[in-house]
């Protein structure tokens, strides 16, 4: 029988919360992907830096395992307190089917408990975002710059006594002192030279008079002089930065359902999260629309529910106006994300394409037009038809996000379809999505 020969290159226990949490995560992110999934209608669309629980299941978990085949083969085991067998005796092996077979399954048809831990926030958008790009992002330096930062610039005679630099002005006292005490010290040793030398009485005296003299002013030098003292110097500078805000545009009239509304919510949760990857700053505007517009904050943008008719046009013009008095367009990068059963008055059709081509769309970054919910039991040949542009937005989109690469016109139907969808739209390589 051929020898087989196992390598382990894991890592060793003191490094197991770093590399082999990465091949854990690595090996179970399919599991972990249907997990996050699963919980992205609980989470709220601003995000949060908690970490994140997620389940997997025990499948594909387990590390390998040997042990002896119970069926054949032998082995040796010395069990202490055996008052029956002795080493040496011969055991019958069991007959085929009974006994050692392994681990049986419960007959009340319980398993072991799927796997919970914890995802940082970085490694859980790492995940759901991988391969995954944002096309037409333009940075756009924040001009009215809200921050300054401050960095060290060297050093100051100056100061506040807290920035006192004491390595630096320890090394200036100690070059000032020998700098003026050694023309002394060389005086000395020479007028002490000369004493050894001198045997006149007077003049040793005058000799041991000027040695003494020097020494005292050579003591005298000061330890540490004000002059010495040096000071961290500290300037600021303008700290541009990149920021984006994104206009969620919800229709709330009678005709979306709860459901349609957490199908937006996952798809507008996911695309807040992919934006905050790639800048420092997002802010979130919550548009609420029936036959007028509202702005809101997350929580009435998705329990509040109106009745009466669709006038889309109307998000947009409250868009435009809180663009102008908070988000200029020399200052921001601008994304939308509308999400809609597809109804719409057909008087307003026109007006909403106007403000959409010429308004919209020129200033924006990316623009994601999400309908929601089944196409009420017509043909998938029906869905964008010029015939039915009155109640089908996809329709009035159609023609313009074919013409235009900054956006996007998607139908999610169910659940499952919302994380697809996503890696399709913002998938690298188009082909492959």
């Amino acid at each position: 029988m051929p020898n087989n020969t196992i390598i382990d290159r894991r890592k060793n226990p003191g490094g197991k919360s770093s590399g082999n949490r990465q091949k854990f995560l690595k090996r179970t992110k399919d599991e972990i992907r249907k997990s996050i999934h699963d919980k992205l209608g609980k989470r709220s669309i601003k995000g949060s830096s908690d970490d994140q629980d997620v389940t997997v299941t025990r499948k594909g978990i387990h590390e390998p395992q040997f042990g002896h085949k119970s069926d054949s083969g032998s082995r040796d085991i010395v069990l202490p307190g055996n008052e029956d067998f002795v080493e040496g005796d011969l055991l019958q092996k069991p007959k085929s089917g009974q006994g050692g077979s392994g681990p049986q399954g419960s007959p009340e048809g319980e398993g072991e408990d799927d796997f919970q831990f914890a995802l940082s926030n970085d490694e859980f958008v790492n995940i759901l975002f991988e391969d995954l790009e944002l096309p037409h992002m333009i940075s756009k330096e924040n001009k009215v710059v809200e921050k300054v930062e401050t960095h060290r610039s060297g050093y100051t005679n100056e100061g506040n006594p807290a920035q006192l630099n004491l390595e630096k002005s320890m090394i200036n006292s100690m070059g000032r002192r020998i700098a003026l005490q050694k023309p002394k010290m060389k005086k000395i040793r020479e007028l002490e030279a000369l004493l050894e030398e001198e045997k006149d009485e007077d003049k040793r005296l005058e000799l041991e008079e000027e040695i003494r003299k020097l020494k005292i002013r050579a003591r005298a030098v000061a330890f540490i002089d004000p002059v010495d003292l040096r000071y961290n110097n500290f300037t600021t500078s303008p700290k541009p930065s990149s920021q984006a805000v994104v206009f969620f545009i919800m229709d709330v009239s009678a005709s979306m359902t709860e459901m349609h509304k957490d199908l937006a919510k996952r798809f507008f949760m996911l695309l807040n999260l992919f934006i905050s990857r790639k800048y420092k700053r997002v802010e979130a505007v919550f548009i609420r629309h029936h036959i007028q517009a509202k702005e809101c904050d997350e929580e009435e943008f998705f329990t509040g529910r109106e009745s009466g008719g669709t006038v889309v046009s109307s998000a947009f013009e409250l868009a435009k106006d809180i663009m102008k008095d908070r988000y200029p367009t020399n200052e921001w990068n601008i994304y939308f994300a509308q999400a809609s059963d597809g109804d719409n008055w057909s008087d307003d059709n026109d007006k909403l394409l106007s403000i959409i081509q010429k308004d919209i769309l020129p200033i924006t970054q990316f623009f994601s037009y999400i309908e929601v919910g089944e196409r009420r039991g017509l043909p998938a040949s029906a869905w964008g038809n010029t015939s039915y542009m009155s109640q089908q937005l996809s329709g009035v989109y159609k023609d313009i996000a074919e013409n235009n690469a900054n956006m996007v016109n998607e139908r999610v139907e169910k659940v499952s379809d919302v994380y697809p969808i996503f890696r399709k739209i913002f998938a690298k390589d188009k082909k492959e999505a």
